[in-house]
């Protein structure tokens, strides 16, 4: 399920590989692999956007180092507490990542969603429900 370009230990990188660094590189988080593959291929639509998904924590946050996304998207069924520990992460990485929740919807959706948060010259997370009692 993963997409990804190892291109720092690969000097000679084809016309692909050239292409997909220029892309804007999204992470993509769930944890229903068929609505997984989905939205990454949905996203993956645009020409303008290279997704990589996966459906484990640890998975995520090994790719969230090796690679320098401008946006992670988190899928719905990912319990409160990966999330947050997710989010923690991250920001701690890279404070000014944008981090959006999306619970589906359609492409159309998602396809706003997703420009949105990269229209936002901010950063930070999107869609997050603060719980006051942790």
């Amino acid at each position: 399920m993963h997409n990804t370009l190892l291109t720092t230990h690969y000097p000679q990188l084809t016309t692909q590989q050239k292409n997909t660094m220029n892309k804007i590189q999204i992470l993509v988080i769930g944890r229903d692999a068929d609505i997984l593959q989905a939205v990454v291929r949905l996203v993956n639509k645009n020409e303008h956007w290279n997704a990589t998904g996966t459906s484990e924590d640890e998975s995520a946050i090994e790719l969230f180092h090796q690679h320098s996304y401008e946006l992670v998207l988190l899928g719905g069924g990912i319990a409160s507490d990966s999330e947050l520990k997710l989010r923690k992460i991250f920001t701690l990485q890279n404070p000014d990542i944008k981090i959006i929740q999306h619970w589906g919807g359609g492409s159309g959706l998602l396809k706003n969603e997703i420009q949105s948060a990269l229209e936002n010259n901010e950063g930070g997370n999107f869609n997050i429900v603060d719980n006051p009692f942790n």
